[in-house]
């Protein structure tokens, strides 16, 4: 038996208090322009991986608001969370993929737990759909924005991957425990794979289209929940929404969520993957415009409450088809022939006059896909001689022109999806036209949209009627169909279509008529450049020199740099540059913040890949040209200093231990302010204001009279300099910017109890002081 002396115990005690407390505090570590791990704008994963591995369990490695260019994986760590500032702010950039990501991948995952990676952009660098298709498909294996192997306890969400050859994330080897949510992606090949991956995978609230492959696919991993998603497809062939590829896959769930336009799969399992195991449930699910669903080979799938459109019908045999109408609400189920169609108006039997010519006929609704109409100017023959007007239409109504009197039949049809047939009314519908009147009738207009290369329809495209006062929207089906019903009295109207990957039609004049008009439109494929690319901005003074750490702020035509709000933010490499992903032909607001503050204002329509953009030297500000510059206070002008005039303050107040106001304040003693905006933010590195996005209760006042307030509420507050930036456009003074600082003490000024983080350093020291002591009066007594 090992004996050991009280105080060598107590000490050893005291000693483990002491380091295993070391653990206790996380920290946030900074990975940005003027940090300790300061990117350089090429082989940035060094910064990062250099961050991760100095992180302890529990840290956050913090990814600032700028493109990292790399050329090799980001490592992950377990314990460590990888956090961005946003999908439009931070971004991991792919430099020359077909070269350094031929064989690897973005992130690399690999025998770790406990992990998150949340918000950031991942660009795989291809710059284009048209290359991911064309490359060859070796690069379709690697370059997976995130692989997890043998991973337990993993979070990712709010990112976003765009341009990239391989899957956005791919879970093997055992991985379990997976959360996937908030994230936006459509990849080169699937959006998320669980290639027998253990255990409890659940995928929510993601956007995820499919341009080769396929959304999800399952192969041998247990209760996987979908749920809440959108699968989508709109450029390439895609497979499916969700593929099951054999294996045990018993618990899976699939449930709430829209399969929109797949072109060939919705829920899949291919035969020559091998049959599956164990049960599932497939329910409340949306299935618009995509095709059947048809079980899964060897599972035993519990199908209920699936919802279809009126374009395609869905889950065929299971007896759970649906409808989603208009207005979003469940409707009938889908027709299946049950009910024979019937003609709800003339009635049967009677006797009616035509108005301006035309007799209207409607039938009763049946929930079918497309209907059919013939009407003969006979009672007992039916054939082509005695057929006076026939159409195909997915409406319950028509207008047939008929010119004389006589008795007449309609005959309906209603397409039968389930069985693939149609069902017509048995007996037919008579009616006797006696006599002729005119009125002011509802007019429309009628079409069908084509693809004017391929002739081939387009489908879902946005047909909008309008004129000053009223407008209508209706959506192509199938056929390219869109059809309005209008009142001819509401005068000239404008027609107007646009479609994913087309060119937006330009307004067309119409005049109703009083009679359906037919008038099809064309529409014309968009080219390449109309698609998002990358340019790069280099920033540099009179002398052509390159100026580093430069934060580029870039703002779309409908957004104010007087928001504070950039829709894309960056800081300069060493080269200068920065880069962004930017639309041709349309015009940006840029603005440029040197690191000593000097703030500067352009424009640029991009139109090439490349961009020089020279800042004035000696000159403390630069403002737009339509614009009034702030009068200096040096000059000989009588204008009052602007404290004189105008104040800012801001005040702090404590709700409780984690949550506090920050009340903030403007007043023009002259009243001639206008635009007044608050936002809430911090002074980062170079002394760089960083909003953080926190919302206030009165952020933008556009005629502010008297003490204006905003007020904001903030969180785990202790220890923090928070900023705000007070802006607003006086009529004295011009622009007028105000950024007043609030700092909160540390909790342990606040009360006198421990805090686990910073405070325990102190409780380490006392420790050591007492185990010395404990030592010195050993040694006094051996």
């Amino acid at each position: 038996m090992i004996s050991i002396k009280p105080t060598n115990f107590y000490i050893s005690l005291l000693l483990f208090i002491c380091f295993s407390s070391a653990s206790c505090s996380a920290e946030i570590i900074d990975v940005g322009p003027g940090t300790s791990f300061s990117p350089t704008g090429s082989d940035d994963q060094k910064v990062i991986n250099a961050a991760i591995q100095s992180a302890n369990s529990g840290d956050t490695v913090q990814l600032a608001s700028t493109t990292f260019h790399i050329s090799s994986p980001i490592i992950m760590k377990s314990g460590v969370t990888l956090n961005g500032n946003g999908i439009g702010a931070t971004v991991i950039y792919c430099d020359n993929p077909e070269s350094n990501f031929a064989t690897q991948n973005i992130i690399n995952c690999e025998g770790i737990s406990d992990i998150e990676i949340s918000n950031f952009l991942i660009d795989g660098g291809w710059g284009s759909l048209s290359k991911m298709h064309a490359a060859k498909n070796k690069y379709r294996e690697y370059e997976k924005g995130v692989l997890l192997s043998g991973c337990s306890n993993a979070v990712i969400h709010d990112l976003k991957m765009q341009y990239s050859m391989g899957d956005f994330i791919f879970c093997k080897k055992n991985t379990s425990s997976v959360q996937v949510y908030n994230t936006v992606c459509k990849p080169g090949h699937d959006s998320f794979d669980a290639w027998s991956a253990g255990d409890g995978i659940l995928i929510f609230n993601n956007c995820w289209g499919t341009f080769i492959n396929s959304c999800i696919k399952i192969h041998n991993t247990k209760n996987v929940q979908i749920c809440k998603n959108t699968f989508y497809t709109d450029t390439g062939s895609g497979n499916a929404g969700v593929e099951v590829m054999g294996g045990n896959v018993t618990g899976l769930k699939i449930n709430n969520n829209i399969f929109s336009t797949l072109q060939l799969n919705t829920i899949y399992q291919d035969q020559a993957d091998g049959a599956c195991s164990g049960r599932g449930t497939i329910s409340n699910n949306i299935f618009y415009n995509s095709p059947e669903f048809n079980g899964i080979n060897g599972m035993n799938i519990k199908s209920t409450d699936n919802i279809v459109t009126s374009s395609y019908s869905c889950s065929r045999g299971t007896k759970d088809c649906g409808y989603v109408a208009e207005n979003g609400t469940r409707n009938l189920p889908v027709y299946n022939g049950s009910v024979e169609p019937s003609v709800t108006f003339p009635a049967d039997g009677s006797t009616i006059s035509t108005v301006n010519g035309y007799v209207s006929i409607s039938w009763a609704y049946l929930n079918a896909t497309r209907y059919s109409i013939n009407v003969y100017n006979s009672t007992s023959k039916f054939d082509s001689s005695h057929l006076i007007y026939s159409l195909n239409t997915s409406q319950t109504s028509a207008s047939v022109p008929i010119n004389h009197n006589g008795a007449f039949t309609i005959k309906i049809g209603a397409r039968d999806d389930v069985h693939n047939s149609w069902v017509y009314s048995s007996p037919v519908s008579l009616f006797t036209v006696s006599g002729k009147k005119s009125a002011t009738v509802s007019s429309g207009i009628f079409g069908y949209l084509t693809d004017a290369k391929t002739g081939q329809p387009v489908q879902n495209a946005v047909v909008t009627l309008s004129n000053n006062t009223w407008n209508s929207i209706q959506i192509t089906d199938v056929d390219g169909l869109y059809q309005f019903t209008v009142n001819s009295e509401k005068g000239k109207y404008c027609l107007t279509a646009s479609a994913t990957g087309y060119l937006n039609d330009p307004e067309l004049p119409v005049n109703m008529t009083g009679i359906n008009t037919e008038i099809n439109l064309k529409m014309v494929e968009a080219p390449d450049y109309c698609a998002p690319h990358y340019v790069q901005l280099y920033i540099s003074n009179n002398s052509n020199e390159r100026i580093y750490g430069c934060e580029v702020q870039i703002y779309t035509p409908n957004n104010d740099p007087a928001n504070e709000k950039p829709n894309f933010c960056a800081w300069t490499n060493k080269e200068g540059r920065a880069n962004f992903h930017l639309t041709q032909g349309v015009t940006y607001k840029i603005v440029t913040i040197t690191l000593d503050g000097q703030k500067y204002t352009h424009k640029l329509t991009p139109d090439l890949d490349q961009y020089t953009i020279k800042i004035p030297a000696g000159t403390l500000s630069v403002t737009p040209a339509n614009t009034t510059s702030v009068t200096p206070a040096n000059t000989t002008s009588a204008i009052p200093v602007v404290k004189t005039v105008i104040s800012a303050n801001c005040t702090s107040k404590q709700i409780n231990n984690t949550a506090a106001y920050i009340n903030a304040s403007y007043y023009d003693s002259s009243s001639q302010s206008s635009n007044l905006t608050f936002v809430l933010g911090t002074m980062g590195r170079g002394k760089t204001f960083v909003p953080c996005g926190i919302p206030g209760t009165n952020d933008n006042v556009s005629n502010p009279i008297g003490v204006v307030t905003d007020s904001f509420i903030v969180t785990n507050y202790s220890g923090k300099t928070y900023t705000v930036r007070i802006t607003a456009q006086s009529q004295t003074y011009g622009s007028v910017c105000e950024a007043v600082n609030v700092s909160f003490p540390s909790k342990s000024s606040n009360n006198n109890l421990p805090s686990v983080g910073s405070n325990m350093s102190y409780l380490c020291i006392l420790i050591l002081v007492i185990a010395g002591l404990i030592l010195s009066k050993t040694r006094k007594a051996h």
